[in-house]
Parts: C-alpha cells; structure tokens; sequence
C-alpha cells in the first residue's frame, strides 16, 4: 500500500538557515548561518534548539504518538524560570481563541468529531532531568515551571510524550487529511510541542494561533516517522 504523508516541520526561514554543513550540526563555527558566526552588533544573541522527535503514524485513529526530546540552550542575559510552548494544533479545538475570533466575525464553526472533544495536541508528560515539571495551559500556549532556574549560558533539556490528532474540521487548513487515488493523504504541519521565542526585543512570544505564521528559533531536527 502506498501512503501519502506530507511533512512541514520547520518554517520556510529555517529551512533555508539552516543548510546542512560538513559535519551536519547546526552550532558549529564552520557553519556560516549560526548566529554566533554573523552577529549583527555585540551584544546580539538568541537561543539555540535540538529537537529529537521519534512518531509514529496511527492510521485508523488518525493520529500521531510521539516522543520528544528538545536541548535547549539559554544564550541570553537573564535567568529562566519558566519556559512557554506553542500547541499549534490547538487553535482547532472546541472553545480555542481562533473559533472565538470566528465567532465574533459571524464564521460559522464547522468541528470535527475529535475537535469537539478538545483533542488538538495532548502532552501526556514533560519532564526535565527525570522530573516532571508543573504546566499551565492556554489554549495553544503551554506554560513549563523549570523545577531549576536556567542560568545565562547554561543548557537543559525536556522530555515529552504527546499525541496529535487529525480531524475533518473546516478551518484546519495546512494540517489536514483527505483522500486521494484511494489512499488517505496526511498532512502535517506544526504537529509537535513547539518551545516559544525567547528574544532580546519581546521577551517571550506568547502570540496564540490565530491562523497566522509562525516565529520559531533556529536549530536542529532529527526526527523518525513510522508507519
């Protein structure tokens, strides 16, 4: 049987950033991209990622069951105590901001079975150094308390279980299933936890989905698909 799966992990900045160099790591003085090697003035910085992801595809519940883990690398002046995350999926649900906003404009809302039973992106677990870590949850945006402060200069990393799931809903646009020449066709766009931007102008980007693009830190991704 042949399968469709469209994947659009990154946006269309970090793909084009984030060419593969020699020895296919992304901080590395060889690469002429990293921002260490082309700050715009001296005190300039931002964050580095690594995001390890391991799915696997359900094809009759439509969803994906993934394991994530992500490096996250504090370049900035300040200390961290808590981290935000973007669940993209969310602003599909029932009662989510973006059907709010429609709403309010006179857009009908058009849920799907899951949708109306708020199943976007479900975290399942998070954790950091074997330790779970306490979360608050807004819509797309999810709030991580670190059980430790994250120094200037200093890295962590987070585990997380999570499931996404499809649905037939009318104002998914770029994450959708449908059918084509008798197969399901899958496609898959922002479908994983997602750490916000950290910057030296705003601070935290705490923006929820409304439909509109993506601000994301540049980084590396090793990620597996199964089927």
């Amino acid at each position: 049987m042949y399968r469709f799966f469209t994947v659009l992990l990154l946006s269309v900045a970090t793909i084009a950033q984030a060419q593969p160099i020699n020895d296919n790591s992304f901080r590395n003085s060889k690469n002429t991209y990293y921002w260490q090697n082309r700050k715009p003035d001296a005190a300039y910085w931002q964050q580095d990622v690594h995001y390890t992801i391991n799915a696997s595809m359900d094809e009759k519940d439509h969803r994906i069951d993934a394991n994530q883990s992500l490096e996250y690398w504090n370049n900035s002046p300040d200390t961290l105590y808590f981290v935000y995350f973007h669940l993209f999926q969310n602003a599909f649900i029932k009662g989510s901001h973006l059907h709010q906003l429609e709403s309010n404009n006179k857009i009908k809302e058009q849920l799907g079975k899951k949708e109306a039973e708020g199943k976007g992106i479900i975290v399942e677990m998070i954790a950091s150094n074997d330790q779970a870590l306490k979360v608050e949850l807004d819509n797309t945006i999810m709030k991580v308390y670190l059980n430790t402060p994250l120094l200037p200069g200093a890295k962590t990393s987070f585990d997380l279980k999570f499931t996404t799931h499809y649905d037939r809903g009318a104002t998914r646009r770029r994450m959708q299933m449908y059918d084509a020449w008798g197969f399901m066709h899958y496609n898959g766009v922002q479908w994983f936890p997602k750490i916000c931007v950290y910057d030296r102008k705003f601070g935290w980007d705490t923006y929820q989905h409304l439909n509109k693009e993506f601000y994301a830190d540049f980084g590396s991704y090793d990620v597996s698909l199964n089927f």
